[in-house]
């Protein structure tokens, strides 16, 4: 991809190759990394559920900060926005900021219906565009008092691209003419469990998918046309670009305004993105590429050249590392029931992984997970009777789609001895694309059975 700014971010960073969210769809994932505890302890599994209703009155990245004096700011997307999701007021978990901003919603083009449009001149700006004027805006009101040590801050912004609608300037479309491509794997793995599947029903809603004809979309090996599926790929690509010329913007204005020194920057995304690989679409899936995701982190001076490490990280482990970034105490490991206790981590601080990126003693499994099936209670949104519980190892990828046993509230259990379907096994080091579900091979009995217990046993165990 074409992404400049992004990539100069990456030199003065360390960047981080095998970055894993801890559940692949927008709320879930955010609400974790936001508060460094996994999704069995916030309980957000759905985008209509709020943490500190279900899960607990956790404190979060934002309002750590916050507390600690910080002027805390949002821009943008940071939680997903709404009441259900992230609470009373602005439905941005008010409660983690000083200060929240949007974009009017009649100051961009909001797009038609379709999944996908290079944008006219004359139909501009888009939101991403109107929002990075609003970070420049912010940071030229801040940068005084931060310059002189009077006021430190903490700046949320998230952009809304790459997500659908891919809506982006036409003139980025140009940078991919001649890179329109299909995926190399259109097709399930060989003998996927069907539990597994996701219909990608996010992007059948849009009207130019839901008029093609052929009513077997969404179903098992069943993908949109080679020229829609280019379409995409190439409107996805054009987005991303888009938003590293917005990044840009915002990164030459911290220079100019002498910030850049002294302002440590996060760059993550919330999840992967399948554009047509398994023949899946959007996320919720245990797949790999639904799952791993950007990150990098730059810490002036500690990072200044460039880093890369290949290590297995995980999205709880940012909360840790910010605060150990900013020279504040580490923070404690959460104990098994963290619900009373507003702070805490399940995450572990990357800064060891800064000093040395080959740290020999580093964490060798992370953990995921993505439910599946019907609700278990009426007024539980968040518990299905599903989940695909996942370890990732360096080597391995290995799933369980385990019964959840209902404890009454808000608390669920995984039921290890009930199975809904067979498990999901892949060796990334032959297979990197997970083609080949590897449970029922002989050859992998032992290889299966070690790794189920490690999955069973939990994050926990898999501390450095």
């Amino acid at each position: 991809m074409v992404t400049p700014n992004i990539d100069k971010l990456a030199d003065k960073s360390i960047l981080f190759e095998r970055a894993y969210v801890q559940y692949a769809v927008c709320s879930p994932s955010r609400t974790s990394l936001l508060t460094g505890r996994r999704p069995d302890t916030t309980h957000i599994t759905d985008l209509e559920s709020y943490f500190r209703y279900i899960g607990g009155n956790f404190t979060t990245i934002p309002q750590f900060f916050k507390n600690h004096g910080y002027k805390s700011i949002s821009v943008g997307k940071i939680f997903h926005r709404g009441h259900d999701a992230s609470g009373p007021g602005s439905g941005d978990d008010d409660v983690s900021w000083n200060e929240i901003i949007h974009a009017k919603s009649n100051a961009y083009y909001h797009g038609t219906g379709k999944s996908w449009e290079a944008v006219p001149a004359d139909k501009l700006p888009l939101q991403d565009t109107v929002e990075a004027n609003l970070v420049i805006n912010k940071l030229r009101e801040i940068a005084p008092n931060a310059l002189l040590g009077e006021q430190q801050f903490f700046l949320g912004w998230g952009t809304h691209r790459p997500h659908l609608p891919f809506l982006f300037p036409e003139e980025f479309g140009a940078l991919y003419e001649e890179r329109n491509s299909l995926p190399r794997n259109p097709y399930v793995p060989n003998q996927m469990p069907t539990t597994a599947w996701s219909n990608w029903g996010e992007l059948r809603t849009y009207d130019d998918i839901a008029n093609i004809d052929d009513d077997q979309l969404g179903q098992i090996n069943a993908t949109l046309p080679n020229w829609k599926t280019k379409d995409l790929r190439h409107a996805y690509y054009s987005s991303v670009s888009h938003v590293d010329h917005e990044i840009g913007r915002v990164l030459d204005e911290l220079e100019l305004l002498g910030l850049a020194e002294t302002t440590i920057i996060a760059y993550w995304g919330d999840h992967g993105w399948q554009l047509g690989e398994h023949s899946e679409w959007c996320k919720h899936t245990n797949f790999e590429i639904a799952n791993r995701a950007p990150l990098m982190i730059s810490i002036p001076e500690l990072t200044d050249g460039g880093l890369r490490t290949d290590k297995l990280v995980e999205f709880v482990d940012i909360f840790p590392t910010l605060v150990e970034a900013t020279d504040f105490s580490p923070m404690e490991l959460c104990p098994e029931v963290s619900t009373d206790i507003k702070l805490c981590t399940e995450g572990t601080s990357l800064m060891p992984l800064v000093s040395d990126p080959k740290e020999a003693s580093w964490k060798e499994s992370v953990f995921w997970q993505y439910r599946r099936g019907g609700k278990i209670c009426p007024d539980c949104a968040h518990i299905t009777n599903t989940m695909g519980y996942t370890i990732r190892t360096d080597h391995y990828r290995f799933t369980e789609w385990t019964g959840i046993t209902y404890l009454g509230g808000n608390d669920y259990e995984p039921n290890w001895d009930e199975q809904k379907d067979h498990p999901e096994l892949y060796d990334l080091l032959i297979d990197p694309e997970e083609n080949n579900n590897l449970y029922s091979n002989p050859d992998y009995t032992q290889i299966k059975d070690q790794l189920r217990i490690k999955l069973r046993a939990g994050w926990r165990d898999a501390r450095p």
